[in-house]
């Protein structure tokens, strides 16, 4: 998948040698008690966020815009200065199966690779009790953070629950804070970021703010249309082909014995890059899951890994689960010549529970 770049933005610049806070511009509610439950997550949002980024006495300001149809199309473009923003720096594509991302000077990259979540989209919401478990997220107070009338959008009171983790969720990696290297989120009760601010060697680094966030957001979908010749294997490109899902492509080929419940099989597909794999896909409104299975050359390799932990997969035997910030994936070599990840937007027991459920055809 290609990866969202940031571009250039306006510069602002400290007094003296005073450090902004760190703390959350969200004001704590005061006597709430519990976390923030998740009630539902939109099939649409477009948010669009005040973003600053420090360096020693500079202070770097741009307007980043996150628009998503789940579960497949996202678009983010950053924009130079304070939002609405003026000269577009960057923006970043995904369809299904297909990437994009366009630069200032006007170049294009087009790559073809396994579906996933859109570009984007962030999806711990099913996944928080396992990351707070797992020490990758430690729960925090509960805020609220007033949102100014923007176009369209009406003034908005968000009510927000804040999280300490390791790494900014912009990126795929969820790792445990520190003392000197920290991430403070505030997700509110649809799972979406209101705020987040990174501290990285005990020094403060970035910081987003909501300016407007739209839930269910009616989107035009030509926004999301990708044009442009796709680079190959040798450039890191994939072409995904849909297969016959009725007959396994391979001896051995790990399948469901039927469709999850509310769940439709989207399709087989075949992801010829450096390597060859396959990869079934299933979708039941803004939720995927994906069995991408096939020998170890075509293996993914998941760079973007943080901390894992040892977890039951049944006929596929011991595997590992790896919670980032698009969802869970468990991953399992029930030989020592193959792979099979199964990753989706479920919870992870849930998601468990399904790659329990394969068997070898």
């Amino acid at each position: 998948m290609i990866a969202v770049v940031v571009g250039t933005v306006t510069v602002l610049a400290l007094r003296g040698d005073d450090e902004p806070s760190r703390d959350l511009r969200a004001e704590r509610v005061a006597g709430a008690t519990g976390r923030l439950a998740i009630s539902g997550q939109p099939a649409s949002y477009r948010a669009v966020y005040r973003a600053e980024g420090f360096q020693g006495p500079t202070v770097t300001v741009s307007t980043e815009e996150v628009s998503v149809q789940r579960p497949f199309e996202g678009r983010v473009s950053i924009r130079d200065g304070e939002p609405p923003g003026g000269a577009a720096r960057f923006e970043g594509r995904s369809s299904f199966a297909v990437y994009a991302n366009y630069s200032d000077a006007g170049a294009t990259q087009v790559a073809g690779d396994a579906p996933t979540v859109a570009l984007g989209d962030v999806r711990v919401a099913t996944s928080l009790d396992e990351l707070v478990d797992q020490g990758l997220f430690v729960v925090g107070d509960r805020r609220r953070l007033q949102l100014p009338a923007q176009g369209a959008a009406r003034a908005q009171n968000r009510e927000c629950q804040t999280y300490r983790t390791g790494s900014p969720l912009q990126g795929l990696k969820i790792t445990a804070p520190t003392r000197t290297d920290y991430v403070d989120v505030c997700l509110d009760e649809t799972g979406l970021v209101l705020e987040e601010v990174a501290i990285v060697g005990d020094k403060l680094t970035q910081r987003l703010t909501a300016i407007s966030l739209e839930p269910g957001a009616p989107l035009d979908q030509s926004i999301f249309a990708i044009e442009g010749e796709r680079i190959g294997p040798d450039q890191g490109g994939s072409e995904v082909t849909e297969v016959d899902r009725t007959v396994a492509p391979t001896p051995g080929y790990w399948s469901l014995d039927a469709v999850p419940a509310g769940f439709t099989h989207r399709g087989r597909y075949l992801v010829a890059g450096k390597g060859s794999s396959h990869v079934d896909v299933y979708v039941r409104g803004v939720d995927i899951v994906t069995v991408r299975q096939g020998a170890s050359a075509g293996e993914p390799e998941l760079t973007d890994a943080g901390a894992r932990r040892e977890i039951d997969l049944g006929p596929l035997g011991a595997g590992q689960l790896l919670v980032r910030s698009i969802g869970p994936t468990l991953i399992a070599h029930p030989t020592t010549e193959a792979f099979v990840h199964v990753t989706g937007t479920l919870a992870p027991v849930e998601l468990q529970a399904l790659a329990v459920s394969l068997r070898r055809r």
